[in-house]
């Protein structure tokens, strides 16, 4: 099944939420700030209650947990920046929460381990119902977000068949187009120039059928070619993209396409390895370029 990001963030939140009340639920414990047993005097605004160190258990928990709540917030955090401020501001302030909640290193409100556990879970609820308020209806069919090797590597697009999907729009970034350009003019391989140029006289022989920035049919009620233009805000994405690689350049601009509509599915389509990797740690959906007609018919 073709899932959007709310979906996958939906999923995402499910297992931090589990995760966190095991962590709770079990393991953690809280007493005064102030105990007239104790010799020092804590003065703190956001509660009387100190939690407990962990046991051995709970500390295994924590330190997996930690680094998936800060991928998720990281995450969170990208995908909402067309979100006002006033709603970006209360998501990382709930996101800053969740991770102290699982920190445990600082004083909190919560006065039990059952009041902790209830309050972790609303917490998480937060985070997703803000997500459906705000981005709860798609608006089109699912997204194909192609690489420059899925190109090449399979210029019919046309042809292109994604197991679940009936109709999807093939969308094209500017790293990717540039690549092509690069790939045309100055690759070694004098195959891989023939194809750039055979996959650019493609794109350039749909733009004839409309705007490819509204988006061109390829084929009635299956297949639509659309490209951005505009290059990702590197500033606004994933801290570890890096500007000077083309895929973390193009990652970006993934998320820039997923940004716009949170409901609608949305996937990168690679078969390269390490930007399946890349993808996988970013948290972004990804799928294998479709088979040409020639593999199908080696099949």
């Amino acid at each position: 099944m073709t899932q959007s990001m709310l979906d996958l963030l939906r999923i995402q939140s499910n297992h931090i939420c589990d995760e966190g009340i095991r962590l709770i639920g079990n393991f953690s414990a809280m007493h005064p700030a102030n105990s007239p047993r104790g010799s020092v005097i804590f003065i703190s605004p956001s509660g009387d209650q100190i939690w407990n160190d962990l046991p051995p258990a709970g500390k295994r928990i924590q330190v997996k947990l930690l680094p998936e709540i800060g991928r998720f917030s990281e995450l969170v955090r990208a995908l909402t920046r067309n979100l006002p401020n006033n709603v970006q501001n209360n998501i990382q302030g709930v996101l800053e929460t969740i991770r102290m909640s699982v920190e445990q290193e600082r004083t909190t409100w919560w006065k039990s381990r059952g009041e902790a556990v209830d309050g972790f879970r609303s917490l998480i609820e937060e985070i997703i119902i803000t997500l459906e308020n705000y981005c709860g209806g798609s608006t089109g069919e699912a997204l194909a977000i192609t690489d420059t090797n899925a190109l090449i590597h399979n210029p019919d697009i046309e042809h292109w068949h994604f197991e679940d999907l009936e109709k999807f729009t093939v969308v094209l970034t500017p790293t990717v187009l540039s690549e092509l350009d690069k790939h045309k003019m100055n690759h070694k391989n004098e195959q891989i120039r023939e194809k750039a140029s055979s996959v650019i006289r493609r794109i350039k022989e749909y733009r004839r059928r409309g705007s490819l920035h509204d988006g061109v049919v390829v084929v009635q009620d299956r297949v639509a070619l659309r490209s951005i233009a505009n290059e990702p805000n590197m500033d606004q994405s994933l801290s570890w993209l890096d500007s000077t690689n083309a895929d973390d350049r193009f990652l970006a601009s993934a998320i820039d396409v997923m940004r716009v509509d949170l409901a609608t599915p949305a996937f990168i389509v690679t078969s390269d390895i390490n930007l399946q990797n890349k993808a996988a740690m970013a948290g972004l959906p990804f799928r294998e370029v479709p088979a040409s007609m020639a593999e199908k018919g080696e099949q």
